[in-house]
């Protein structure tokens, strides 16, 4: 009962907060442009602000990372956060061109806002998202631990490094392939593989004119690879996907991530 009356005192205070917004919104709309590429006024961004904060459960809230003592745990969320991540965020969380002209613009991720946030609250964030903003759920793709990883690395955004970078990017690529597809007649072969999560797999391009690898829900998005060229990929994300080479439709294939 306690925690029905919350939800309905929550939801009004939503409720109410939106109402509010919206009724400054419409106050304002004539005498300026309605549109995506004006920064936020003070007044909705402290609403926006209040909202994410309100959404979140006090018990997430509190939540401990169980990977908090582990220093280098923010390392095995740095594929995760490349691929699914740095498109608005930035390959080191402070920004990117298409995240800059969002609305409202994606955080930065190393800034005092951000980082006030409890790792619970920032787990929260990551696992349902944020209404009305890109900022997608990962709960249907990621496990609780690949998550609070995910939280570890936010909290390494402001002391990461180019070095940090350049180390990352070295290692995926002195790892062996746990599996080598090979493009060849406009096919994958083979056309299924099976890995562990944080396996590196690779693609061989041995046909006489370009492929890539693309697959939106696994994160892949090789470019353009030109004969012989090779293109390497470390498994994060555990699930089935199938990807394709968007320059030959029906060259299709499937990723096991165990």
């Amino acid at each position: 009962m306690v925690a029905r009356i919350r939800s309905r005192v929550l939801g009004l205070i939503v409720a109410v907060a939106a109402f509010g917004a919206a009724a400054a919104l419409y106050a304002i709309a004539g005498s300026r442009p309605f549109a995506a590429d004006r920064a936020p006024g003070p007044v909705e961004t402290a609403i926006a602000r209040r909202l994410v904060r309100l959404s979140i459960p006090r018990s997430e809230r509190d939540a401990a990372n169980p990977f908090g003592g582990d220093q280098l745990a923010w390392r095995s969320a740095a594929d995760h956060f490349t691929e699914h991540c740095a498109v608005c965020h930035g390959a080191d969380g402070r920004g990117s061109g298409i995240g800059s002209h969002m609305y409202p613009p994606v955080p930065d991720l190393a800034s005092p806002p951000i980082q006030q946030f409890s790792d619970g609250a920032l787990f929260s964030i990551i696992q349902n998202g944020v209404r009305w903003t890109g900022m997608p759920a990962f709960r249907s793709t990621d496990d609780a631990d690949e998550i609070w990883k995910l939280v570890s690395f936010v909290r390494q955004v402001p002391a990461l490094t180019a070095a940090d970078l350049a180390r990352h990017d070295n290692d995926v690529g002195s790892r062996a392939a746990a599996a080598t597809v090979v493009m060849d007649g406009t096919a994958f072969q083979p056309a299924e593989v099976v890995v562990r999560a944080g396996e590196v797999l690779e693609w061989v391009n041995k046909d006489p004119f370009p492929h890539n690898v693309s697959s939106a829900a696994a994160g892949l998005h090789s470019g353009d690879l030109e004969p012989d060229r090779i293109w390497r990929y470390r498994a994060v994300t555990r699930g089935t996907f199938e990807y394709v080479c968007t320059l030959h439709p029906g060259m299709s294939g499937v990723i096991n991530v165990k």
